[in-house]
């Protein structure tokens, strides 16, 4: 097991000394360490933290004094001789040290993810860059408004469940008004931090997706418009898709980019279940993923087809990536949805959590999908009950679109849509039920 730490430190050395000797090369600019200094590096910070048995040990603290003193002393000649201000190698080759540490002290799946983290940071720069020149100032607010939201705001929220009884002077009134005590306890849903950390995944999917379109662009092509939207709002992309129908008369590129879009959302809700209860990937993977097959594969017959369009790609409208008040929106629907179902469970069973699943879907999938999760894993519903709601709500969100699609696109465009959304949703459910 120390030899594959060891190895695993060579590794992360050679990744990152890789990309840098990569740069070095293409822009004529020698600096202190490329692939081969990199691995020493690398390889120094395990030998000594292997030597030193911890993080904090007199050779670790040494050793680093001194990649520190040499990767200063590189800087400073480097300023000298070619006016580079730039110490992107320099600060890498101290992250390397650190990770060499970090794979023989207990922290090699840390250092494996931190590694490839900083080797993507460093091979996307000019991606970055290009970010950064067309941010507008609306996003930069954005992004310090989810950075408070998630780091500041989350932690700071108690972490535990209250039913109506627990808040003081509500259980006296509701108690007075004669409901029961009994079930008012079961309704302890309200977790804030839960409720709120539920927020702060939806809005990083959406900052994931709008950023991807910031990156690529959504005027590639029909296929990548309708990828990179669906993460954001399969919904937008239908609509968009719906309008643009209307003013030619080659429907199919944009039956592909709606069918792509809604197929991401499968994917998206698997992804969702996966991070908030990975137990229910057992009953739900085999359907969900199924549709999301099946859509891309009739996605793929209408690719073959659009290629003989070069019909001009309308860029899809899609908001900001973080907003307070949507986010706050969402959040107050997650725990009206969780509590809605929650009393529906109580009064009339599986029945009750079923209708309000179709109902939910109409608005939007995430929520429900969250809510049924979140039931589940705490053992107020089975995971059956949660599949079926899910896929429920799906049902009713994908219809809702196709609907979207007959009454505001191209009459070709919605029937051709809503057949295959038919198809695709026959599958799934013949899939969970037989």
């Amino acid at each position: 097991m120390e030899v594959f730490n060891f190895v695993v430190a060579i590794f992360l050395g050679a990744l990152i000394g890789l990309q840098r000797e990569f740069t070095q090369q293409h822009v004529h600019l020698k600096k202190f360490a490329g692939f081969r200094t990199f691995i020493l590096i690398t390889l120094l910070g395990a030998i000594l933290g292997y030597l030193g048995g911890d993080v904090d040990s007199l050779l670790v603290i040494i050793g680093f004094a001194g990649v520190f003193l040499l990767v200063l002393l590189s800087y400073i000649l480097t300023h000298l001789r070619d006016n580079v201000t730039s110490a992107t190698t320099e600060i890498s080759a101290i992250l390397c040290y650190i990770l060499g540490v970090m794979c023989v002290t207990g922290y090699v799946q840390l250092a494996v993810i931190f590694g490839i983290v900083i080797a993507a940071f460093l091979t996307f720069k000019e991606k970055f860059h290009s970010i950064a020149k067309k941010m507008k100032g609306k996003e930069l607010v954005a992004v310090i408004k989810f950075a408070l939201i998630s780091l500041v705001v989350l932690p700071i929220l108690p972490n535990r469940n209250y039913s109506p009884m627990d808040i003081p002077g509500l259980s006296e009134i509701l108690t007075g008004l004669n409901f029961d005590p009994f079930m008012l306890a079961q309704l302890d849903i309200f977790n804030f931090y839960y409720i709120w950390l539920m927020v702060v995944f939806i809005a990083a999917i959406n900052f994931l997706g709008y950023f991807l379109v910031k990156m690529i662009g959504s005027k590639k092509g029909y296929g990548v418009l309708g990828f990179v939207g669906g993460l954001v709002s399969s919904t937008a992309v239908t609509l968009s898709m719906a309008g643009e129908s209307k003013k030619y008369k080659v429907v199919f590129p944009f039956v592909l980019a709606t069918v792509i879009a809604t197929s991401v959302m499968f994917i998206r809700i698997i992804f969702e279940v996966a991070v908030v209860n990975s137990s229910l990937l057992s009953t739900l993977l085999l359907p969900m993923g199924t549709m999301a097959l099946v859509g891309f594969g009739l996605a793929f017959l209408f690719y073959r087809k659009k290629r003989n369009s070069q019909k001009k790609i309308k860029e899809i409208e899609i908001e900001q990536p973080f907003a307070l008040k949507p986010a706050l929106k969402f959040g107050l629907f997650f725990l009206l949805v969780l509590f809605v179902a929650r009393v529906t469970q109580l009064l009339f069973g599986q029945v009750g959590i079923y209708a309000t699943s179709v109902l939910s879907g109409l608005a939007d999938v995430d929520a429900i999908t969250l809510s049924m999760a979140s039931l589940s894993k705490n053992g107020s519903i089975s995971n059956f009950v949660a599949t079926t709601s899910i896929i429920l709500a799906t049902v009713s969100n994908t219809l809702v679109k196709a609907g979207m699609a007959l009454m505001l696109g191209n009459k070709k465009y919605g029937k051709i849509v809503l057949g295959i959304f038919l198809a695709i949703l026959a599958v799934g459910l013949g899939v969970l039920f037989f």
